[in-house]
């Protein structure tokens, strides 16, 4: 043991004479160390450890050798083979420029082990400069031309003929549709002809009939030239005006509402749209009709459709409590179509709505038990109208409320109020505007008319909807018996939130002198009955004066959507605070828009509010997108309306052309830290324009301190001022 353990010394001794010195840098190996790396990479002194194989050389980058062998912790010097390395080579850097007729040289080295690799690089070429003719040529004639290199000057000589100089075009054979022709042109030096061909024409087509369409069938037509006869393959063809399945637009909701007219498709199937409800409708008409059921609109079809009726003739007459009926006769084919004609709305049981709630209300004011206001026509209501009508000496029809009912009804509720109606005006919390117009048919109707009516509520109080009235003869006193009631029941919020509307129809015998109407809500904080405007028509149904009010515009002042507003605030309200800067009491407004078929259609004796104030109309002229009433912006009671941007509209203009605001309400609102201001109210002096940091300064400094609804605007993002403008107003 003791011999073995000296060996073991001695050959560490030898190990340790035979070590070089130590190189300069440290590696690290697997299984070992290394301290030290010499500059040529060719060699590594490492430090053994006891008990390990030895794996020798660049480990990180991938070449090495092994050495086996239970060996003692030394330092050992290793010699790495060169031609072992996987080499890292650096960037390629030219030694030798390539030129025209040479090849250069380029080489680049390894990182690890320090050897060279070389490549060639291929010649430039010549880089010649454009021909110069050192001898002319004729399209017969060579003539000489040189170009020189750029790079190293070699000069290139050759010989060449110019081309020939052809003169112009002739025709020698006209093309046809059928047939090419062809062109020829010669030049003028040497007599050398060029020919082309030309393109055969387009065929000149014109469609032949080969089986002509009738007023109930397609045809056949082929298109066919004029000039050499080729025919192409036939295709059939619809007698003019046929509609087809899949069509869209005007033509087809014609279709569409004699479809409905005649009964065969329901109302909000008159889409304009040539889909399968159509043609179901349609096949069920021709079926009824004895025509081909084909589901095409063809030219007989809708001739059968429209039929040339006659005048309507009163079968049943209409009164307040049983529905009339009339009928009318096509000239052509006589179909006899009839119609019935309610007088008014009707009230069916198992109807549900705000009209029901509206009648369970009135008969619970009344005194008769309805149960709960939930806007179901059930039997509560039935056994309520039974009782009332039982009381006013009428007789009532179990599960339908007629408008006899309803007049009943509303004379009662009327009579019972102590107080009286309220008629609304301008400076009503309630200010009820109606508008009342014939319907289309109207004037061709001998015994019945229906009209269209619209209600909007202009006051400052909500309220509810609860009756369209009626009177005829000379007077309108609403408070008589002699009046009808449409019910709707719809609310009504306040400044021109929201409207109702509808249609009804009326027997045109009934009294003599003039149809009035009036509309009546309940505001519901007082619950004074308040009545509208009164629209008046002729017997013959010609409109009275009409009522024209601005467009109605809702919007919460506290949640205003993104866009750019009118506004009006003191300087004194616009703060800075620690976390910015306020603008405190803004009111926001909107600008008036009317109807721009309201007020083209203005006539002598309608009304129209301007900034609340009712004016009457004297006179109203067009000049082009400008109308005038009264005499304009210099008349005492005058104004113009011009159209807006759109022209979808009218906004109106008074004193130095100044527009209307309505006032949406005031609230506060914070300014953006990339927002911008923008002040041209002084026309003399440049605008001032300012970021954030500025605005504050500008607005308290500024020598003018009106900011209103005519010179300033606010545009709003996400709740936020983000730009804010004043300019020049007189």
């Amino acid at each position: 043991m003791k011999k073995a353990i000296a060996a073991l010394f001695a050959l560490m001794l030898v190990l340790a004479l035979s070590a070089p010195a130590l190189a300069e840098t440290m590696y690290v190996y697997k299984n070992c160390k290394a301290y030290e790396e010499p500059d040529t990479h060719s060699r590594v002194t490492i430090k053994l450890h006891v008990g390990h194989d030895l794996q020798v050389g660049d480990y990180e980058n991938g070449f090495y050798e092994t050495k086996y062998g239970w060996v003692q912790e030394k330092y050992l010097t290793y010699e790495i083979t060169p031609d072992i390395c996987s080499h890292k080579w650096g960037k390629w850097y030219v030694v030798e420029e390539a030129t025209c007729t040479s090849r250069g040289l380029k080489q680049r080295e390894c990182s690890i082990c320090g050897d060279v690799e070389q490549s060639h690089i291929s010649k430039t070429g010549h880089s010649y400069g454009k021909w110069k003719v050192t001898k002319s040529a004729t399209c017969t004639r060579q003539g000489t031309r040189t170009r020189t290199c750029r790079n190293c000057g070699q000069t290139e000589t050759e010989r060449f003929y110019a081309d020939h100089e052809f003169g112009a075009w002739t025709v020698v054979r006209a093309a046809t549709c059928s047939v090419p022709g062809q062109r020829i042109h010669t030049c003028v030096n040497c007599g050398t002809q060029e020919t082309k061909a030309i393109e055969t024409l387009p065929h000149t087509f014109a469609y032949q009939i080969i089986q002509e369409a009738t007023d109930h069938s397609a045809g056949m037509r082929a298109q066919v030239c004029q000039v050499c006869g080729y025919t192409e393959k036939a295709v059939s063809y619809d007698p003019e005006g046929t509609i087809r399945r899949g069509e869209r637009g005007e033509h087809v909701y014609r279709l569409q509402q004699l479809l409905v007219e005649q009964g065969y498709l329901n109302a909000g199937g008159a889409d304009g749209i040539f889909g399968g409800g159509t043609e179901k409708a349609l096949v069920k008409f021709q079926a009824d009709q004895g025509l081909n059921t084909d589901g095409i609109a063809w030219p007989q079809t809708q001739k059968r459709l429209a039929h040339d009726f006659g005048p309507w003739e009163t079968v049943k007459a209409l009164t307040r409590t049983e529905p009339g009926e009339r009928r009318r006769v096509c000239k052509d084919c006589g179909y006899v179509q009839t119609e019935t004609v309610e007088a008014g709305n009707v009230v069916e049981r198992g109807s549900r709505g705000e009209n029901v709630r509206a009648l369970q209300q009135i008969l619970s004011v009344l005194g008769y038990n309805t149960g709960s206001f939930d806007g179901i026509y059930g039997q509560k209501l039935d056994n309520a109208f039974a009782a009332f009508d039982a009381d006013h000496g009428m007789t009532f029809q179990q599960g339908r409320v007629r408008p006899a009912d309803v007049d009943a009804l509303v004379s009662a509720w009327v009579a019972q109020d102590p107080i009286g109606i309220k008629v609304s005006n301008a400076m009503s919390p309630v200010n009820l505007a109606l508008t009342v117009n014939p319907a289309a048919d109207a004037v061709t109707d001998s015994d019945v008319t229906t009209y269209t009516w619209s209600l909007t509520n202009m006051g400052t109080q909500k309220c509810m909807f609860n009756a369209l009235l009626l009177t005829y003869g000379k007077g309108a006193n609403f408070g008589e018996d002699n009046l009808v009631m449409v019910l709707d029941g719809q609310e009504l919020k306040a400044n021109v939130g929201n409207s109702a509307s509808g249609s009804f129809t009326v027997a045109r015998d009934w009294g003599d002198g003039n149809l009035n109407f009036a509309a009546m809500a309940v505001d519901e904080t007082t619950g004074f009955k308040w009545l509208s405007n009164t629209v008046t028509f002729s017997a013959a149904g010609t409109a009275e004066p009409r009522y024209v009010a601005p467009l109605p515009v809702e919007l919460n002042v506290y949640n205003l959507p993104d866009g750019e507003y009118a506004a009006a605030f003191d300087r004194g309200d616009v703060a800075g605070l620690a976390s910015g800067i306020f603008m405190n009491a803004v009111h926001i407004y909107s600008m008036d828009t009317y109807d721009a078929s309201e007020i083209e259609g203005l006539a002598e004796g309608d009304t129209v509010v301007v900034e609340g104030q009712e004016i009457p109309v004297k006179t109203m002229e067009i000049w082009d997108d400008l109308v005038v009433v009264n005499g304009g912006i210099d008349a005492e009671d005058g104004c113009a309306f011009t159209k807006t941007e759109d022209g979808d509209a009218y906004r109106v203009n008074l004193d130095d052309d100044l527009a209307t605001y309505t006032e949406l309400g005031v609230t506060s609102l914070p300014v953006d830290p990339a927002a911008t201001y923008y002040d041209d109210w002084d026309i003399e002096s440049d605008p001032v324009t300012t970021d954030y940091d500025g605005i504050l300064s500008a607005i308290q400094t500024s020598e003018n301190d009106s900011f209103n609804r005519y010179n300033t605007t606010l545009t709003l993002q996400s709740g936020r001022v983000i730009e804010l403008r004043r300019v020049y107003m007189p």
